[in-house]
């Protein structure tokens, strides 16, 4: 069973994910560059999960997760050079890095059950 934080952790980035979605197609932004972006949030929910549960880890997850951290990380720079384009003050540029953040704790959990599956 699941602990309440998992639960709580795993509704933060759905909604993280979702809202990033309909703001990226609100903004006319991309649609293929929002799937991929709420794809690799998805992915972290899953990492979650396999943390948790003991699930499997194995190579497809691992490429998963690493094609995950390589899109979130694109759209953190993004998000930063937007931030500092639109001049936000310090509430707005707190909030793009806890936004960026937010996802770190779902990759280490993903990573932890990579290696802990392979024995490390």
């Amino acid at each position: 069973m699941m602990p309440w934080a998992a639960w709580a952790y795993v509704v933060l980035l759905a909604l993280v994910g979702l809202s990033g979605f309909a703001l990226m197609l609100r903004a006319g932004q991309s649609k293929p560059l929002a799937l991929a972006r709420l794809a690799a949030m998805g992915v972290l929910v899953w990492a979650v999960f396999v943390y948790v549960r003991d699930g499997d880890a194995g190579l497809g997850f691992a490429a998963a997760l690493f094609a995950a951290v390589v899109v979130l990380s694109h759209k953190s720079v993004a998000d930063a050079q937007d931030a500092r384009r639109m001049q936000l003050g310090a509430p707005g540029r707190v909030g793009v890095a806890i936004n960026g953040l937010v996802a770190l704790p779902a990759v280490a959990l993903g990573t932890l059950a990579i290696w802990s599956r392979h024995g490390a």
